[in-house]
């Protein structure tokens, strides 16, 4: 929670800063502004804008988050009252573009598991020092990926403003490249399984063509045989992709175990019994 006092301003200084604050509200997402996109909404050079959200934070009408970007204060806000950040997805989009909204904060979306996780979890291609950062009482797990990873991306509304996210298919490509991204290999396991009884194994082969790794092919590989036999095209099309060497099939866990030459992996945890009722919908 942040509580934010009253502005200082005398009368005309004050009808002055509740009009810029104005601007800077209609220009804001999700509250968040840039101070780039700042000044093009005060219609001032950036050296005046920078000036100006200088003093609008000092007379309190707004927070600044970090550098160049600054929380825009509701005109109603009284004395006392407690302020949070409207929407985290709205925040990340603003402060950590390009970015979005995958691993288990995307699963959660798209209805994938029923875990709730505290922290939203963004992939940025922004240049980050830290792996979790807090802002307005929301916590953010960051991953550093690279620019070309932040595209053919689902574009979802989040109130008056888009987000980009990671779709279902998406989602269990990053989770099986490093699953770490869903919470670990169990809880891929179980993203996994649900995804089965109403996804699309065409279209999940497809993307894991379009950005999945030799590495994601053989968890997924190794999933769809344990989980969805049915799906044959996504099983072999998954072999093919496969890379050369072994890996961990959970690489969280420490032993090796046993080695499954078919799919290059050290199978060092024990799958999950196949969900009863698991159909095949798109098979491939």
């Amino acid at each position: 929670m942040i509580y934010f006092p009253m502005p200082t301003e005398g009368p005309a200084a004050h009808g002055n800063a509740k009009a810029e604050v104005a601007k800077l509200a209609r220009a804001a997402s999700g509250g968040v502004i840039s101070s780039a996109d700042a000044s093009v909404a005060l219609g001032v050079s950036r050296r005046a804008g920078a000036r100006r959200l200088a003093a609008l934070t000092a007379a309190g009408w707004l927070t600044r988050l970090r550098r160049g970007y600054y929380l825009v204060v509701p005109l109603e806000a009284a004395s006392g009252r407690a302020t949070t950040v409207e929407d985290p997805w709205l925040l990340a989009a603003v402060m950590f573009e390009p970015c979005y909204i995958g691993g288990w904060s995307a699963a959660e979306h798209w209805g994938l598991t029923e875990q709730l996780f505290r922290s939203t979890f963004v992939a940025t291609a922004a240049n980050i020092r830290a792996r979790s950062l807090t802002y307005l009482g929301a916590t953010f797990k960051l991953v550093r990926v690279k620019a070309d990873r932040v595209r053919n991306l689902t574009s979802i509304w989040r109130g008056a403003s888009r987000v980009l996210v990671s779709g279902k298919e998406r989602t269990l490509v990053d989770g099986a490249i490093d699953p770490s991204w869903l919470g670990g290999f169990r809880h891929l396991q179980d993203v996994f399984t649900a995804f089965t009884e109403s996804g699309d194994a065409i279209e999940l082969l497809r993307e894991l063509k379009h950005s999945g790794t030799g590495a994601g092919a053989k968890r997924i590989g190794y999933l769809t045989e344990q989980h969805w036999p049915e799906a044959n095209g996504l099983r072999d099309g998954a072999h093919a992709m496969r890379s050369t060497g072994v890996i961990k099939l959970d690489p969280a866990v420490r032993r090796r175990g046993s080695m499954n030459s078919r799919w290059g992996l050290w199978v060092n945890t024990s799958p999950h019994a196949r969900r009863h009722g698991a159909g095949a919908p798109g098979t491939a």
